[in-house]
This record gives C-alpha cells, structure tokens and sequence, in this order.
C-alpha cells in the first residue's frame, strides 16, 4: 500500500463515522433536538396559561382543544409538559456541567500525578461512590430544605466520583504515550500539555459519557421531584406531575402520570442510546486511526526498501 492509498483510507474511516449511529442512534439524536427545542420554546408553544386553575375540569379527559385533558385542579396538561420540559433538562444540565468539570479535572490530576496523589484520590473516589446520591439528597434537603439547587449539588457530589473514576483509567493511557513523553524533553509545561493536548484527545469520550449521564441526571432529578426534594409544586415540571397524577392513577385518570413518565423515559433512553453510540464510535475510531498509522508507516518503510 502507498502512501497516498493509506491517506485515502483514513478520509474515508473519517467520513464513514457518523453512519456508525445507526437508524437508533439517529433516532435518539431526532428525539433529543425535539425535547431540545421544546424546553427552550415550551412557553411559547404551550397553547394555554400551564398555571391556570379551573376545577370544573379536574383530572377531565381529552377534549377538543385540549388533547391530553386537565389535571388534579384542572390546568391544561399539554401546557404544563411543555413548560415542565425546561425545568426538566435545565437541572440535569447543570448536573452534568458540574460532575463533568469536576471530574475531568480530578481524573487528570490523578492520572498526571499518579503516584500517592493517583492512590489518595482513588481511594476517596471508591468511598465517595459507595454513597448513594438520593441519600445525600435526602441529608442536603432535610439541612437546608428542598429545592433544585439543593438536589443538583447533591447529585453532582455523587455524581462526580463515578465520572472521575471512569475517566481515569482513560486517563492513565493518553498519559502514558508517547507524544507526552516527547513533549516533556521538548520543555513543555505540564498545564499546556494537559490542557492542548491530553485534554483534546479525551474530550470525544468525556462528551460521550457527559451524554450518558444527562440521561441518568433526568431521571434522578424527576425522581428527586417527585419524592417532594427537587423542583417545587406548582411550577411545571415532569417529575412534579408524575407525583401530582399519582392519587388520580389509582382512581382511574392516568393521564398526567402517564405522558409526564413517558416524556423522563424516551428522554433518559434518547440520551443513553446516544452516548452508547458515541462511546462506540470513539473506540472504533481510536482503532481505526491505529491502523491507519500501521498502514502508513509499512508504506512508507516499503518505498525506503525501494
């Protein structure tokens, strides 16, 4: 194989990956932009006031004008799914920006240092996720009360430990090559060797796995929220609802628990398809690259022989 032949291989794998999602991984990747778009305009797009209280229509069924019905005090509960989608993704969002922050950034230090700082800080991570985020959710609310802020700290402090360890193995890797060592006898500082170069070769899988967990994020806050720990009635949120509808479950109006359940399941599926796909398609990439420079180097060590 020549040189030109091994390049051309290469542009071909890089145009190949995004076809690696899949009809699934599309799929999902489709579900989050609508879930996306509706958190960020569900205020406009909600056809009625989600706070608008008429018990004449309490728990009613669909109607016209009014496709998924009333809940418990009447308010129209397509408003209130749609107003409730930004609540729902912005506290998992500020989870995720959180843990992964923290995360990447203890689990550089860890892999970068190794050594008694690597064994200290793995320690702390294994005991830190053998605590259980709800929990600590529980402990947080019960010192200073319930709330989404309260929640996201929370779950970030439980979040964060799990993500670091992940990270590190990975870590420890990239660390470990050769292009680290070369550019510590060039005199590079450890911060710009970290931070241009390692950091940007793990950013694919830090996003991939960032993905993932948004997706466990919504359903831990939705569940916080309905356990009366995370968003607070009567603002509009998925979690919220699922607690509301539950007394008219059990009497036969199953509506609201069932579409605000449904939009936390499809949401937190979307974005763990997601990221299971990205994961993948990094580790195939990393294969694939390592192929290509085996592909490279014979032919360029052939035209020498010539």
């Amino acid at each position: 194989m020549s040189v030109a032949q091994a390049a051309a291989v290469i542009r071909t794998r890089r145009r190949g990956r995004l076809s690696h999602l899949g009809v699934i991984g599309w799929l999902a990747l489709v579900v989050i932009v609508v879930f996306v778009f509706v958190a960020a305009f569900g205020e406009v797009l909600a056809p009625y006031d989600p706070n608008a209280i008429d018990i004449a229509y309490a728990n009613v069924g669909p109607i016209p004008g009014h496709p998924l019905g009333f809940d418990e005090l009447g308010r129209d509960l397509l408003s209130r799914l749609l107003v409730g989608a930004r609540s729902s993704f912005v506290g998992p969002l500020a989870l995720v920006a959180l843990s992964t922050i923290a995360g990447t950034t203890l689990a550089l230090i860890a892999a970068w240092r190794r050594g008694w700082t690597d064994a200290t800080l793995s320690a702390g991570f294994d005991i830190a996720f053998a605590f259980p985020g709800i929990l600590l959710a529980i402990l947080l609310a019960t010192l200073f009360g319930a709330g989404m802020a309260v929640a996201v700290i929370a779950l970030t402090l439980a979040y964060t430990p799990a993500l670091a360890r992940l990270l590190r193995a990975t870590a420890l890797r990239e660390t470990g090559m050769e292009y680290v060592k070369a550019f510590r006898v060039m005199g590079y500082s450890d911060f710009r060797i970290v931070v241009r170069h390692v950091l940007p070769n793990l950013m694919p899988f830090i996003i991939a796995q960032a993905i993932v967990m948004f997706g466990y994020a919504t359903l831990d806050l939705g569940g916080l929220s309905f356990l009366g720990l995370g968003v607070q009635p009567p603002t509009a949120d998925w979690g919220v609802m699922v607690a509301a509808g539950a007394p008219a479950l059990l009497q036969g109006y199953p509506m609201q628990t069932l579409a605000a359940g449904t939009c936390l399941v499809l949401a937190a599926v979307a974005f763990g398809v997601l990221g299971d796909r990205l994961a993948r398609m990094r580790s195939e990439e990393h294969t694939s690259e390592l192929q290509s420079r085996v592909d490279i180097s014979y032919a360029v060590f052939c035209l020498k022989k010539k």
